[in-house]
């Protein structure tokens, strides 16, 4: 590119145009276009032309350089000068810029944004480079990061339009944040109204986004086959414009440049394949279609079946939520089928809410990649949709140009509003210019009543409409001049835009302005298995309340949220530094070198280009406050003129640069310059401080120089200094040298001289030494005969004194011996002695025990006189509770008079001490008073309120009455409206006993562990030889300081090691569960700080530490008592008991009477505006007494209150002498008002007249009738004889009260709270669901409670998204709770809702949910004992499926046992793995256990890969993504498979006793099953439909597709256990025909044709052919000859029944009072739906096990009619002799056939009309319903299903037709109408197909599971299996 100015080319700046006309800036433009310049400046404004090809010599990077640090001007225009400029003012202008982009759509604003990124990201790149090293580590940066989402964003959201290729559908404003060094540290992107319309359909020749094609096109065969991909032109929300391929766009290279950027992304693989499979799924879902059948029916579900696959949902669920919506209606799910366009509609909006969700996730994804921190300043780049005029424009173009318009008045405000308003306030000379003013146009929109206004309140009307909308509109801006009404009512309406008239169709705009999204389809999305998919829909909120009476939530509308987002963008716009980008399309063709001038003159004239030229021209863009001018431009300001004035110095300055004023004003206080002139200024400063820095670095590079000088000087001084030292070393050397020669000749010349005078003198003294040894010798000589004669002389001595001391030594033997003997008669003695002493001492030792032991027997006689003294009391409790049961109605009458009694002397005590306490108030009070406020220390005491943890505490004096009426004092704390008392301050975190030893390392045996009790307080852990106060202190131990705290569980049990400095303590504890709560506070106290540490002692004040509590809301009354013994008493009055309290102080008193005074004298100090609701109910008694307490009379009206926070009851209205409450928190719960109940209810009046008592037993949710049961003795008849006539008295007494509401009927609704249960009753229904509905909207609006284990699953969620591997392992080792224990556990891991289980199966005996936790808990240890686990498996599985709230603990439980286990493949280890394995396939837990669940299983495969535990872990995970809810729990034998990690084996049966095995797994559903049958046995396009069976003899019934396989073998294994079939036959799956569709085109010998004769065989045995018994015996030879063939001599038929209808032969009741297998109807009437088997009650399943029996007994009755019908068959056999199978198979049929009903199914049913026979048929066919009397061949009435309106049973075995044309329904009463509905159902969809369109359907997308055969038997069908 020429980066110099060519006149050739027009003028860079149109403000220096002389002809300010559109004609000459046409020109100027066109002139530059043609010439490859489609950039144009006007002032700091650019106009960019879109030159339709590629020009890169325009955007190298040497060209971007070029541009840097240049200003505006100095370079030909460049969209890189303004991004330059833009860059440099955010420290020039030191404050956020932006660049706003705007433009029609094509324009190229997209392109533009691409270039300034680019431009911004390499400044970024240089100033990174410039301020240090580049880190080169693997880190994304920042610029790349944002660069390569562009890519992303546009494949997601831009797509081809008539005007642009690469059209943006959706607004982004990207924010680049700087660092104050200039390079880029993070960014954000913010998104504007994705055109999600465009998903499910665009304009003609336009295209749907840009991934779909992308994705067709790019993607491999085998990940498409993965995805279930095809063509894109098979796809409808692809193939409706017409326009599927565009050679100028290369999507399968855009493909690889999106994955390329996924990945830079960081996006994960697996992600990456969650977001294709969304893609799918949407493509596919747009090829669902419906038809009307009784509803919106899906056509084909192949489509279906793939999107559930792909979005891991159910099929069904996803099926129905299309096709039929449903609400809630006072406690009933209402379902209500959709139209075609209705079920359209909801596919639409589910593919455009999918596609919008992960649109927005992919934002949020890139957002969370390129976040930064705290910046310096930002640079914004507003890259938002084009003005948009189509031939038809929706509402998205609507809300698109609604952005255009407030984007051309933002310019419009900065270019004239703003611009003219500054020179007219600063008093500049200027004549303002005329400018196009949108402002009218906004209000007309968004004004109050304007157009959103009015399409928002008409889209909240629920019975609002497109043309009521529309009429709105025309009445309310018809007279608007901006507002355009058509002439002609077409549903348009029209706005003057600023470029222009956009007529809007309305239709449609409601419903995309609701954005409608049922809540039926948002439910199915968050149960998918798919995390992905949920986290897409998680924060998605339901439209609707949970009851269908409640009006719809005011969710904000589409526009009103655009509207929200919009003003949010302006608001940051106007924080901003703007520059504008004006993109221009030069041509409508999108062609090269084309300008068309009618078409740009129209977007100049419409974006205000004229009048930005001319006020470009005219005005003072530039402007400055005198002081920044100043300090701006110092620099080149004169230094004579720098002590004159600021405004002075700026006009000199300004003069030197243009003295004629033409490009300059002052202002009042600012100085205005054209652009030009800012140029010159910034130049000549420019040059200036050039110069300047020039003087700068001579004084630095002389200063560096001289340095240097000075430097070298210093060196060379050092060097010469060393030189010379060198030198005179040398010569210094060298003289020692030659001293030290002459010293050696010197020195040896003396040592000459010494050595011959020494030789001399060594001679002489040789000579003296020889002189001196003769005279010594001789010396010798003499002295040695000297020594000889004394030797012998002392010899002589020697021998005389040896001889004496013999003499001596006897003398003193003699002396010794006698003293031996002395001391050892001395010793014999003292033995004696100490002899005498241990006899003693044994005998004091002896007295000891004897008083030891008399003590001992005293205390043993005490204590046994204490246990018969306390057996005494209880006998006499027990005595006294015996007569108050006997007097117990006495009683209660006169409890309420014993209270007031009490009440009235409590208060005449108060009144006493009130005068008392007046009389001493001047001196005790005050002097107490002030000898508290005095006290400079806390005492313990005082009562006292806690500012910091809002709760009333102090020591109290109690006495809570009962047996032993003791004082003990107990720390009392008030919080949270429960007052609560331990047994002594809690000022310790911790206490308890625990096993010690202490001191090194060593392992002491237990017998020296001593048990300690320790006490936690604050930092120190101090222990005690006792828990009493006066304990002696053992040590203390400094838990801060501590080295290490191990839990050492896995070693040793329950112990936990504190290492110090000095020691090692070694602690046990007596439970796993106190382990684990020891080590968890003494982990937290040694990391926490103080304020964490204060906390702490918050959390352990609550009940669970509390050796007693009370909840605050049922106290009645709190008053003084005056006891002279106990002064400062104040009592608690409840409605079960009184509690003294005393306080130390009368101000303590005072201060807890005063915390409690909202509670004095029983009445409750409400405001109106806290009670939600309130009013009188019916209680039931909840009291487990015996049979003399329990009446009706326990019911009894009472007043109840209804708060934020609880709900209360009273005697009376006026809220006295409250009765009881229950305060609520979220694991409370309300049940629904029970119809049952109500109608039982309503018979109370017959129960009383017939003598039968309903009694309230142990529990109040169990209602059971008085057992008759014989009394065991005489006294016992007695008692219960005295209690029946008591009942009855009270009964009589109250009849009359009751009576009519016993007619009537109550409504029961029971509340459950923490500790006790409300059963209320109501007449009104209305009132009963109001009363749920409030107390339901309570405890929703509580708090979620959340277990230490919840938070350590969310704290191991957070670490895992953070890839933090480290802090898991530490969460895992830190929480013992969280692994494997041997120990029972108390309490569940999880909160559990409370209240009583109510079962369907009463036998079960459930309690409450944390007893039932609890207890599987408890089976899950030892498990590894049992010899067979299958029972503990299958009742905690049992459990589960009735406990649904039990299913996310148990999964818990089982995660925790299964993890931190020392042997992974230990027994008990594989057991649990087993349990969980079940429990995968079986149910699913919540959406976070089961995230918990799949981490804990893949954590195991990676910490054990290769054992058993590795590959249980793989089937679970496995087994989840298939799972399906269930209607039983698993059978034995699917636990069997599961426990061998393999499929099952399921046998299914035809006719003829063939049958053949499948595999299936857990979740194999029976159409699955019916699928590959069909496609085995080629049934692909057979004429009729087929289905699996439940049969047993001749009960069967028809199994639904969706039914998993695994429920029905469940069910038949129960049947077997009770012993349920029929005829003594097993229950069998059996594959057969099911609607008979078309019988007569049936080719004859196929497996079809054989399927029809063996069902027609079928219905004839069992008596459904109506004809003479002539044809049935010709019938019956025919089957023979079929089966057996020719007859042979003496061959009989054994079993008539197998080809003849016996039950003809068989004399039976009449008809009138049994059904077809010989039970009455009226039992089965009232048994019906009761059973398991829908259709089958329990009763009459039970009747099934006699019919053997009694067939056996009818056969032997009519033996010679069965025989003589055998006779007649076998005649007839003989004569077919010769006629081979098929043939005597088709004369069968042809038989069949000829009668008219033949191809319906026949049920028996009872006619309730008295126009038809009593017993009839009920014939089903393909196209009509036939009545037929049994046994008759021709229908009494006919009725096409044309003429059915509907059908269904309203009751129970009643089933009714409502035809057209009939004055009155038919209406049968029937077991089977669930068959029938079903089949009727079946034959009418089928109707419909035929009448729409045919269609073929592809069996190669869905994938098949092959299953192995293994044959049974014989059978024509055997070779087909």
């Amino acid at each position: 590119m020429a980066i110099h100015h060519s006149p050739s080319v027009g003028l860079e700046d149109m403000a220096k145009l002389t002809d300010l006309k559109d004609d000459s800036i046409l020109e100027n433009l066109k002139l530059r276009y043609e010439h490859d310049q489609i950039y144009t400046y006007i002032g700091s404004i650019l106009a960019a032309l879109n030159p339709y090809k590629s020009i890169p010599s325009n955007y190298e990077k040497d060209v971007m350089l070029a541009y840097n640090k240049r200003h505006i001007g100095e370079l030909p225009p460049h969209i890189y000068a303004i991004a330059n400029d833009c860059y440099y003012s955010m420290w020039k202008r030191n404050d956020n810029q932006c660049v706003l982009i705007s433009g029609e759509s094509g324009a190229g604003k997209t392109e533009s944004t691409k270039f300034i990124l680019n431009f911004l990201s390499e400044m970024s790149q240089a100033s990174a480079q410039a301020s240090g090293p580049v880190n080169t580590g693997s880190k994304l940066r920042v610029e790349d990061a944002i660069l390569k989402s562009s890519p992303i964003m546009e494949s997601f959201g831009n797509a081809k339009t008539v005007y642009n290729n690469n059209s943006s559908r959706f607004g982004k404003f990207i924010q680049l944040q700087f660092t104050s060094e200039g390079s880029i540290q993070g960014g954000r992107i913010q998104d504007y109204l994705l055109e999600k319309n465009r998903v499910v359909g665009q304009n003609p020749n336009e295209r749907n986004y840009h991934i779909f094609y992308c994705l067709l096109t790019g993607i491999s065969d085998e990940h498409k086959e993965r995805l279930y991909l095809s063509e894109a032109s098979s796809y409808h929300y692809l193939n409706q414009s017409g326009c599927i391929s565009d050679p100028t766009i290369d999507d399968k290279g855009n493909f690889q440049a999106v994955q390329e950027a996924l990945g830079v992304m960081k996006f994960t693989q697996e992600q990456i394949h969650d977001v294709f499979c969304l893609l799918s799924a949407i493509l596919t879902l747009g090829n669902v279609q419906f038809i009307t059948a009784g509803g919106a029916q899906v056509k084909d579900m192949q489509p279906i079946q793939i999107v559930a696959s792909l979005l891991n949902i159910d099929e069904y669920q996803l099926c129905d939520s299309l096709t039929q919506t449903t609400r809630t209606l006072r406690g009933e799910l209402i379902s209500t089928p959709l139209d075609v366009d209705q079920a359209l509609n909801s596919r639409d909006s589910l593919a455009m809410n999918l596609y919008g969700r992960c649109f927005k996730w992919i934002i949020q994804r890139i957002n969370s990649c390129i976040k930064g921190k705290e910046f310096f300043r930002s640079v914004g780049v507003l890259d938002i949709f084009g003005f948009e005029n189509f031939t038809v424009n929706r509402f998205e173009q609507f809300n698109i140009n609604f952005a255009n318009e407030k984007l051309q008045e933002y310019f419009n405000k900065h270019i004239f509003s703003l611009e003219q308003h500054e020179y007219n306030t600063e008093g500049l000379e200027w004549v303002d210019i005329d400018w196009q003013d949108n402002g009218e146009c906004l209000d007309l929109v968004e004004r109050k009543l304007g157009i959103l206004a009015l399409i928002n309140e008409e889209s909240r009307f629920p019975k609002g409409t497109d043309e009521s909308m529309l009429d709105k509109l025309h009445s309310n801006h018809a007279k608007n001049t901006f507002y355009i009404k058509p002439k002609v009512a077409d549903g348009r309406f029209g706005i003057r835009h600023y470029a222009g008239e956009v007529f809007y169709e309305t239709k449609g705009f409601l419903d995309k302005n609701r954005d409608t999204f049922r809540d039926d389809i948002l439910k199915v999305l968050k149960e998918s298995r798919s995390d992905f998919i949920y986290d897409l829909f998680e924060t998605m909120l339901a439209s609707k309340a949970a009851s269908g009476d409640k009006t719809m939530r005011k969710k904000p509308t589409v526009s009103s949220q655009f509207q929200e987002s919009l003003h949010s963008l302006m608001s940051t716009l106007n924080t901003c530094n703007p520059y504008f980008v004006r993109c221009v399309k030069p041509n409508a063709q999108k062609a090269p070198s084309q300008f068309d001038s009618s078409l740009v003159v129209n977007q100049l004239r419409y974006s205000g280009m004229l009048e930005t030229v001319k006020i470009r021209k005219a005005g003072f863009p530039v402007r400055r406050q005198f002081e920044e001018f100043i300090k701006r431009y110092k620099a080149i300001i004169l230094k004579e003129d720098l002590s004159k004035e600021a405004a002075q110095l700026c006009r000199l300055l300004l003069i030197r640069f243009d003295d004629k004023k033409v490009k300059w004003q002052m202002g009042k206080s600012k100085v205005f310059m054209k652009e030009n002139l800012e140029s010159q200024l910034e130049t000549e400063l420019k040059k200036e401080l050039g110069v300047l820095a020039s003087k700068i670095k001579a004084c630095i590079k002389g200063f560096i120089v001289r340095k240097q000088y000075k430097k070298t000087l210093a060196q060379i001084v050092i060097v010469q200094k060393t030189i010379r030292m060198h030198q005179c070393r040398r010569s210094f050397l060298n003289v020692r040298r030659a001293v030290i020669v002459f010293q050696k000749y010197e020195r040896a010349r003396v040592a000459r001289k010494i050595l011959r005078n020494l030789k001399e003198e060594k001679r002489k003294e040789e000579e003296r030494l020889r002189e001196e040894q003769r005279q010594r010798e001789e010396q010798e000589r003499r002295e040695l005969e000297r020594l000889k004669a004394e030797a012998k002389l002392r010899e002589l001595e020697e021998l005389t004194r040896k001889l004496e001391e013999e003499a001596r030594q006897r003398q003193e033997e003699e002396e010794a011996q006698k003293r031996l003997e002395e001391e050892q008669r001395l010793a014999d003695l003292e033995k004696v002695r100490q002899l005498e002493i241990a006899r003693k001492q044994e005998e004091e030792e002896a007295k000891r025990k004897a008083d030891e032991l008399r003590i001992k027997l005293e205390e043993d006689a005490q204590k046994l006189a204490e246990e018969q003294e306390r057996l005494k009391i209880e006998d006499e409790e027990r005595q006294l509770l015996e007569e108050v049961e006997k007097r117990q109605q006495e009683l209660d009458r006169l409890r309420s008079e014993q209270l007031e009694r009490a009440e009235r002397q409590i208060m005449h005590e108060f009144d006493h001490s009130l005068a008392q306490l007046a009389a001493q108030e001047s001196h005790d009070f005050y002097s107490s008073l002030e000898q508290i406020e005095d006290s400079e220390e806390d005492d313990d005491n005082a009562s006292k309120k806690s500012d910091e943890t809002h709760f009333f505490e102090g020591f109290l004096q109690m006495k809570t009455g009962g047996m032993v009426n003791s004082w003990k004092k107990r720390w009392c704390v008030l919080r949270d409206e429960t007052l609560m008392w331990f047994k002594s301050k809690q000022e310790a975190l911790k206490s308890g006993w625990l096993m010690k030893k202490g001191g090194g390392t060593g392992t002491l045996s237990r017998r020296n562990w001593r048990k300690r009790f320790f006490i936690l307080k604050d930092f120190t852990l101090s222990y005690y030889e006792s828990d009493s106060n006066t304990a002696k202190l053992l040590g203390k131990i400094d838990i801060k300081g501590a080295t290490n705290i191990t839990d050492s569980s896995f070693g040793r049990e329950n112990s936990i090691d504190i290492e110090t400095d000095g020691r090692t303590y070694h602690l046990v504890a007596d439970t796993a569960d106190d382990c684990s709560e020891w080590y968890s506070i003494l982990t937290r106290v040694k990391n926490s700080q103080e304020f964490e540490l204060k906390q702490m002692h918050d959390e352990e004040a609550n009940p669970k530490n509390a050796i007693g509590s009370l909840d605050v809301a049922i106290i009645d009354s709190v008053v003084p008592v005056n006891i002279a013994s106990k002064p400062n008493c104040f009592a608690i009055i409840t409605a079960e008991r009184v509690i003294n309290l005393m306080s130390a102080t009368p101000v303590g008193m005072n201060n807890w009477l005063a915390a409690l005074t909202q509670y004095h004298k029983g009445k409750r100090a409400y405001k109106q505006e806290d009670i939600i609701l309130s009013g009188w109910l019916t209680k039931e008694s909840t009291s487990t007494g015996t049979l003399a307490r329990v009446s009706t009379g326990s019911r009894k009206k009472r007043y109840f209150v209804l708060t934020a926070n609880s709900i209360e009851f009273y005697r009376s209205v006026e809220l006295q002498q409250k009765m009881g409450a229950i305060a609520f928190n979220s694991l409370c719960s309300v049940t629904l008002p029970d119809e049952k109940t109500f109608k039982e209810e309503g018979s109370l009046g017959n129960i009383l007249s017939n003598g039968v008592l309903p009694i309230d037993t142990t529990t109040p949710n169990q209602t059971n009738g008085i057992k008759a049961t014989p009394p065991s003795s005489p006294a016992q008849s007695n008692s219960m004889r005295r209690r029946s006539n008591s009942l009855v008295s009270t009964l009589m007494r109250s009849s009359k009260r009751l009576s009519r509401l016993d007619r009537e009927g109550y409504w029961k609704f029971v509340v459950h709270g923490r500790n006790c249960s409300f059963n209320l009753y109501t007449v009104s229904y209305d009132d009963a669901w109001q009363w749920t509905y409030a107390i339901q909207d309570v405890i929703d609006s509580k708090p979620l409670l959340e277990t230490p284990f919840q938070i350590l699953i969310r704290e191991i969620k957070e670490s895992a998204m953070n890839g933090d591997l480290t802090s898991i392992e530490r969460i895992f080792k830190l929480n013992p709770i969280l692994r494997n224990t041997p120990h029972v556990l108390k309490s569940p891991l999880l909160p559990l809702p409370y209240g009583l289980i109510v079962s369907s199966s009463q036998e079960k005996g459930y309690t409450t949910l944390n007893d039932e936790a609890v207890k599987i808990f408890n089976s899950l240890l030892g498990s590894e004992n049992l010899p067979d686990p299958m029972p503990v498996i299958q009742g905690i599985l049992q459990t589960c499926h009735d406990l649904k709230p039990l299913r996310d603990e148990v999964y818990c439980q089982i995660i925790k046992q299964t993890t931190g286990v020392p042997d992974p493949d230990s027994l008990n280890n594989l057991r649990n793995w087993q349990i969980l394995a079940c429990l995968c396939c079986s149910f699913l837990p919540s959406r976070n256990i089961l995230r918990y669940t799949r981490f804990h299983m893949k954590r195991q495969m990676e910490l054990f890969p290769e054992t058993q535990t590795a590959r249980y872990a793989e089937f679970a995970i496995d087994a989840l993504k298939r799972t399906r809810s269930r209607d039983f729990a698993p059978s034995r034998a699917e636990v069997i498979a599961i426990l061998g990690r393999r499929e099952m084996s399921a046998t299914v049966f035809c006719h003829g006793d063939g049958s053949c095995q499948i595999n299936i797994n857990s979740a194999t559903t029976a159409g699955q099953v019916v699928h590959t049958l069909v496609k085995g046995m080629g049934l692909d396009k057979c004429h009729n439909r087929f289905a699996l069976y439940e049969r047993s003899g001749h009960v069967e019934k028809a199994i639904e597709d969706r039914t998993v396989i695994a429920d029905i073998i469940a069910k038949f294994e129960r049947y077997k256990a009770r012993g349920l079939s029929d005829r003594g036959k097993p229950w069998q799956l059996f594959f057969k025909l099911f609607c008979y569709l078309d019988t007569k085109n049936v080719e004859k010998g196929s497996i079809e044709y054989s399927f029809l004769y063996e069902e027609a065989c079928e219905d004839v045995i069992r008596g459904f052919f109506p004809t003479s018994a002539e044809k049935l015996i010709q019938l019956a030879a025919l089957r023979t000859q079929f089966v057996r063939g020719d007859y042979v001599q003496n061959d009989w038929i054994r079993e008539l029944s197998e080809v003849y209808p016996v039950d003809r032969l068989k004399s039976q009741p009449k008809k009138d009072d049994n059904d077809f297998a010989g039970f009455p109807m009226k039992q089965r009437k009232d048994n019906f739906i009761s059973g398991t088997l829908k259709g089958l009650g329990d009763k009459t399943l039970k009747k099934l096990q006699k019919s053997a029996s009694d067939d056996s007994i009818l056969d032997s009755v009519f033996a010679d009619e069965i025989s003589a019908t055998t006779t007649r068959i076998v005649d007839k056999w003989k004569t077919l002799k010769g006629i081979s199978a098929d043939s005597a198979q088709e004369a069968y049929m042809n038989i069949i056939q000829q009668w008219k009903s033949y191809g319906a199914r026949l049920f028996e049913v009872e006619s309730t009309d008295g126009r038809f026979p009593a017993n009839l048929w009920l014939a089903v066919g393909a196209s009509m319903v036939a009545v037929h009397k049994q046994g008759e061949p021709n229908p009494i009435e006919e009725i096409t299903y044309e003429r059915i309106l509907s059908f269904g049973a309203p009751i129970p075995n009643e089933y009714k037709i409502v035809v057209e044309g009939r004055r009155h329904e038919l209406s049968f009463e029937t077991n089977q109408v669930f068959e029938i509905a079903k089949l009727m159902k079946a034959y009418i969809n089928e109707i419909v197909r035929k009448r729409q369109s045919i269609y073929s359907v592809s069996n190669g997308n869905i994938p098949e599971q092959k299953q192995p055969v293994a044959l049974n038997n014989s059978s024509p069908f055997d070779k087909y299996f």
